[in-house]
């Protein structure tokens, strides 16, 4: 037993740093991008990916501190063990067109802004939709402003993923929030004035949430939009787990639904 005890010790002690040295960037090494052909631009601290077909996949790794900016719609991002920061207020992955960040299986990730900007940007910004997904851990952290910010923002896949947006900002900002049905993905989403914030609507059937830190969980706001529009809620899905939020949600008169979800307290 005391043999069983000591080997479970090292394990853990194995394990946590592991943790530890994930969250440090010299951990991550040199930074690469594949393919690095004529479709990537690297200017001093910016990287442009502009492929001239849709859905082309780069695999990234290692650590930058800049902004990689993606041009072609569809392009999807594939994390392996890749740290990306951008320490001077801005965003540090900027998508012009819809854009996928999918974290590979097994690899830790990690997408940062910080410093100080006069803009409410995003860690991880895009003008038009946005998907998150893959088999791996992805942290998202905007120090600025928001964790993310986009048009329509949808999560999939079975991976980890970690949000944190500012007690001024949200983890998710968006027009619209879906999930991809029947996924089994992890959400973390703290320490935030709103978890998620959507100007119409959030819609989730599935997918597990952790939730705590943030004044408002769920919020549709009519008043950066046609008031006109749709607004609600609705939670048909997945298990949601909240601790040490304020308000559990806030939308139109009769537009908040939960009948398929499982909520708990903490």
């Amino acid at each position: 037993m005391k043999r069983i005890s000591k080997l479970l010790s090292a394990a853990l002690l194995l394990l946590s740093a592991f943790q530890l040295s994930a969250q440090d960037p010299k951990y991550y090494g040199e930074f690469k991008i594949s393919p690095q052909d004529n479709s990537v631009t690297i200017e001093k601290n910016v990287i442009t990916i502009a492929p001239k077909k849709e859905a082309v996949q780069y695999e990234i790794t290692g650590y930058f501190n800049g902004q990689i900016v993606n041009k072609t719609k569809n392009t999807i991002l594939k994390l392996n063990n890749a740290y990306i920061e951008n320490t001077d207020g801005q965003p540090a992955i900027y998508g012009e067109a819809k854009t996928e960040i999918s974290a590979k299986e097994d690899s830790v990730n990690y997408i940062i802004s910080s410093g100080t900007s006069a803009n409410k940007n995003a860690a991880l910004h895009c003008k038009k939709n946005l998907e998150i997904g893959g088999k791996g851990t992805l942290y998202i952290q905007g120090k600025t402003y928001h964790g993310v910010k986009a048009d329509d923002v949808k999560i999939k896949g079975t991976g980890k993923f970690y949000f944190e947006g500012t007690k001024k900002g949200s983890c998710i900002n968006c027009k619209t929030f879906t999930v991809e049905k029947g996924k089994t993905f992890t959400a973390y989403l703290s320490n935030a004035k709103n978890a998620i914030k959507a100007d119409e609507t959030i819609f989730i059937d599935s997918g597990n949430f952790e939730i705590s830190g943030n004044s408002t969980v769920f919020k549709t706001d009519t008043k950066e939009d046609d008031p006109s529009s749709p607004h609600g809620i609705r939670l048909s899905g997945g298990v949601f787990k909240t601790s040490k939020n304020g308000t559990l949600y806030d939308t139109d008169k009769n537009a908040y639904k939960a009948s398929g979800a499982k909520i708990t307290e903490k």
